[in-house]
C-alpha cells in the first residue's frame, strides 16, 4: 500500500503545476512569462506518470494473496510460507524494494500542496531589501525624451539614464511603478522591481531611493510615483538612484510581477 503514494506524490506534484498554469496566471510569480509551455508539459508528464504508476501498483496491490495465520501449539501465531510470496522477491523488506523511494521525498508534497490549495505570493521588499547589489544596467542609445509632461519609464531605463543620460532626465516629471520597501542610505523609503533571468530563485531588484514628505506607503504594496531625478553621482557597481517624490498613487500589484514596463498613464 505504501508504494501507491510514490506515484500520488507525482500526480500531486503534476496538478499543481497544471492549477497554476492552465486557465491561470500564478506562474507568473514564480517563473518568467515564456516557461508557461515548459511547465505545463512538465505538470501533464508527471500526472501521466503517476497515474501509470497508480494502476499499475494498484494491480500489484489487488492480486496479493491474503496472509493466512495460524496459531501453533505454543500460543504464538504464524503465517503460512506460501503467504510469504505477498512480498516482491526484490523486496529487502525495509520499503526499500524497486518500487519504493527516499523518505525524503514526500517532503515535495508539502509545496506542492501550497500550490494546489493556497498559492504563496511573489517576491517583494524581503528579498529586494536582503539582496546585495542592484542589477547593473548596460548602456543603452535612448531616444531623446520629447517635451516636458510627464515621462513613464520602466525602472530599467529610469536607471540606465540616471547613469548614462542623466541630462535628459534634469527636471523632468518621470513616472514610474514599484513596490515599497523599507529606506536606508539616506532614503525615505525604497521603490523597487524585482527581474529574472529564468525564475524567482535568480531574482535581482532594481532600486530607487525614494525621498518623499510624509509617512512611507505600507512595504510590499505598490505605488505610482512622480518625481524628478535628484542630481547626483550613481554608482555603477550597484545603481540606485534617488528620486524626489512629487505624488504617490496605490495600484494593483501587476499581473506579473517581474516584468518591468512603463507604467501606463490614466489606467
Amino acid at each position: 500500500m505504501k508504494k501507491l503514494l510514490h506515484p500520488a506524490l507525482l500526480v500531486l506534484l503534476g496538478g499543481a503545476l497544471l492549477r497554476i498554469t492552465v486557465g491561470s496566471e500564478v506562474y507568473l510569480r514564480y517563473v518568467k512569462e515564456g516557461l508557461r509551455p515548459m511547465v505545463i508539459v512538465t505538470g501533464a508528464v508527471l500526472v501521466l506518470l503517476g497515474a501509470v504508476g497508480l494502476v499499475r501498483e494498484g494491480r500489484a496491490w489487488l492480486r496479493q494473496p491474503v496472509l493466512n495465520h495460524r496459531r501453533a501449539a505454543d500460543g504464538s501465531y504464524r503465517v503460512e510460507p506460501h503467504a510469504l510470496h505477498a512480498h516482491s522477491p526484490d523486496d529487502d523488506g525495509h520499503g526499500h524494494g524497486p518500487g519504493a523511494g527516499p523518505r525524503v521525498a514526500f517532503l515535495l508534497g508539502a509545496p506542492a500542496l501550497a500550490l494546489l490549495f493556497f498559492a504563496p505570493p511573489a517576491l517583494g521588499s524581503y528579498t529586494a531589501s536582503r539582496d546585495g547589489a542592484a542589477v547593473v544596467v548596460e548602456q543603452a542609445d535612448y531616444r531623446t525624451l520629447r517635451g516636458r509632461e510627464l515621462t513613464p519609464l520602466s525602472m530599467r531605463e529610469f536607471i540606465g539614464r540616471s547613469m548614462h543620460d542623466a541630462t535628459g532626465l534634469a527636471g523632468r516629471q518621470v513616472v514610474l511603478t514599484g513596490f515599497v520597501s523599507r529606506g536606508g542610505g539616506g532614503a525615505d523609503w525604497h521603490l523597487n522591481r524585482l527581474t529574472v533571468n529564468c525564475c524567482a530563485a535568480d531574482a535581482r531588484p532594481l532600486r530607487v531611493a525614494v525621498h518623499a514628505s510624509g509617512d512611507a506607503p505600507a512595504a510590499d504594496s505598490w505605488v505610482q510615483v512622480t518625481g524628478r531625478l535628484r542630481a547626483g553621482a550613481v554608482d555603477a557597481r550597484s545603481p540606485v538612484p534617488h528620486l524626489e517624490v512629487l505624488s504617490v498613487t496605490a495600484v494593483p500589484a501587476p499581473k506579473n510581477p517581474y516584468a518591468d514596463r512603463a507604467p501606463e498613464l490614466g489606467s
